[in-house]
């Protein structure tokens, strides 16, 4: 195996493959990345077992094949502290990496590219493409409302829902729920609905270009879900489990609606938001024609108040709500104005943008 590459050309690959690679491992090779080499391309391979990334480098000049796994972390520390344009070759020498670059030397233990796990081949039922700047914008749209450590494993992920030329992404963790979907997708009779992981949901993210409007090919199978593009071929497994009926957290009596500025909002939460409960976070939204009031305080006795000019004719109200989840559904709304619908200060609020959007919260109050 030996191969000269350009600095630039390493690091893409291998930025991009080290967020799935984790230093604390139980397994050693684990923190690795197998290097496959043929003539003309380079693969870098991460995994944590549960999402797998390939990333791959187009060779300018003929290389020796071979494969070989060695610390994802210390491939990736050289590679930053090398100069811009930097040239490295890489040669195999016994179970030994050799790595020279100008008058630089490295010597990297390697563990056998045989032993390296692989996440095993899938029957994909479900395929079809989508612009990556349309599935990234799904995924952060709603990506906030996933449990964390949640016993109910099954709400540590987001639901992506297939059916109709739609694609639906859900995500709840009992106090709160992100819905965005996209129409006319061209998906021919793709259907599927699946639990795509936490970390997986972030990673895509991360992987995905907003404003990139390529395609990238989505395959969704029984147990996996891959995205691949021409720069990445990324793999996860699913959570095998029945997400909960979601239509039914959505109130669909509505009584009250308020409409209010989304920045002016914005400003009155992240204020008030100072002097509220570090632990609950909680405040109180006092409602009455025309105004909105936003209270907080904490065990130190210290008080804010912020009032908010809004469009509301209904009767007076008093809720409580964590300004947390709040702040995270109107820092993600685009709109210029948000609708506010609610039936009485014990059920859930149903927040939109004003202006037709496939997105919709739902926020539950909490008591104060």
């Amino acid at each position: 195996m030996k191969v000269t590459i350009q600095r630039a050309t390493l690091l893409k690959p291998l930025q991009m493959i080290s967020g799935v690679v984790e230093r604390r491992q139980t397994l050693p090779i684990l923190a690795n990345v197998l290097m496959t080499l043929t003539e003309d391309k380079l693969s870098l391979t991460g995994t944590d077992l549960e999402v797998e990334l390939i990333g791959t480098a187009l060779l300018d000049q003929m290389a020796e094949p071979g494969s070989i796994t060695v610390s994802a972390r210390k491939l990736l520390d050289i590679c930053r502290a090398l100069p811009d344009e930097a040239s490295l070759q890489l040669a195999l020498e016994g179970e030994q990496l050799l790595i020279r670059s100008g008058k630089s030397r490295f010597i990297l233990t390697t563990l056998p590219a045989k032993d390296f796990p692989k996440i095993e081949d899938s029957h994909f039922t479900t395929e079809f493409t989508i612009d990556q700047a349309k599935l990234k914008n799904l995924l952060t749209k709603t990506h906030f409302a996933m449990g964390q450590q949640d016993v109910r494993h099954y709400l540590n992920g987001a639901l992506i829902d297939i059916n109709q030329g739609v694609i639906k992404c859900v995500t709840t963790d009992g106090h709160r729920l992100a819905y965005s979907s996209m129409h006319d997708i061209a998906m021919n009779d793709a259907k599927a609905r699946v639990i795509l992981p936490r970390k997986s949901v972030l990673e895509l993210m991360r992987l995905l270009d907003a404003n990139n409007e390529t395609a990238v090919k989505v395959c969704v199978g029984e147990n996996h879900f891959r995205v691949v593009s021409s720069d990445f071929i990324f793999t996860s497994k699913l959570i095998n489990a029945q997400y909960p009926d979601y239509e039914k957290l959505i109130p669909r009596t509505i009584e009250n609606t308020a409409i209010a500025s989304r920045e002016a909002l914005k400003q009155a939460f992240a204020r008030a938001s100072i002097l509220s409960n570090e632990k609950f976070r909680g405040v109180r939204l006092q409602l009455d024609q025309d105004v909105l009031r936003v209270l907080a305080n904490n065990p130190e006795q210290e008080e804010a108040e912020e009032i908010v000019q809004l469009d509301y004719q209904g009767d007076g109200m008093e809720i409580g709500f964590n300004v947390a989840y709040l702040l995270d559904v109107v820092s993600t709304i685009a709109s210029e104005n948000i609708r506010w619908s609610f039936t009485d200060p014990n059920g859930g609020v149903l927040i939109e943008a004003h202006e037709k959007d496939d997105s919709l919260y739902v926020v539950m109050p909490m008591r104060l």
